[in-house]
């Protein structure tokens, strides 16, 4: 189960924080055909195994920490260095909007963390045979996007406000967030004055509970 335009079976490199999660989809990608599985628990470990080991496929969980879109950085400087190379994204998140921000940082496939090995499976080889595949709740999620009455205010955030409004569902003082992404305070409160009017909050305590909902839609 070659990928195309690479001569070996697939050499898998898992990123994720959590080394329990990332040995549980290894022995999934094992049995469904991967020869070597390496595990990095953090971007920039998974940046360095990258360039030491070379894997032919790649699944990447957003979430570090506290920083929920760590994953899509990662993405992005990897394609900057091989815009060819699988990767699969495997998230807590059930966001449709997520998802997108994910496939359009160049990922090929998104799944979420709690799917059957079933899927998992699937999802693995149709990457390594050069397709993509996103989980059909997902994908039916995204293809509503643009329907008239769809989330257009969500699917208006820009990258900034996305990762401010993951601290704010984390309950973040406007301090910390500000110390989080390295802006300045008045930075973070307008950006907040602006989700606000985006995902018609009327005050900070609705703001918080439209975030929570909205990463866990």
């Amino acid at each position: 189960m070659p990928v195309p335009g690479r001569t070996r079976m697939p050499r898998v490199l898992i990123v994720d924080d959590h080394p329990v999660v990332a040995e549980g989809w290894g022995r999934i990608v094992r049995a469904a055909g991967a020869c070597e599985v390496f595990a990095a628990h953090s971007p920039l470990m998974g940046l360095r195994a990258y360039r030491e080991e070379r894997p032919d496929l790649l699944i990447v969980d957003l979430s570090f920490g506290f920083n929920k879109f760590a994953g899509v950085k990662l993405i992005r400087r990897l394609r900057r260095h091989d815009p060819e190379i699988p990767v699969l994204v495997f998230s807590m998140h059930r966001s449709a909007i997520i998802a997108r921000r994910a496939l359009e940082a160049g990922s090929n496939g998104f799944v979420n963390k709690d799917a059957p090995p079933e899927e998992i499976d699937l999802a693995f080889r149709s990457l390594s045979q050069g397709e993509c595949y996103v989980s059909a709740d997902i994908a039916t999620k995204i293809a509503l996007l643009n329907r008239p009455g769809g989330n257009g205010n969500g699917s208006a955030l820009t990258p900034r406000e996305l990762e401010i409004l993951g601290f704010v569902a984390e309950g973040k003082s406007y301090n910390e967030i500000a110390e989080e992404v390295c802006i300045s305070y008045k930075t973070v409160t307008n950006t907040c004055y602006t989700l606000r009017g985006k995902l018609n909050a009327t005050n900070m305590p609705d703001l918080v509970v439209k975030a929570i909902e909205y990463f866990d839609c």
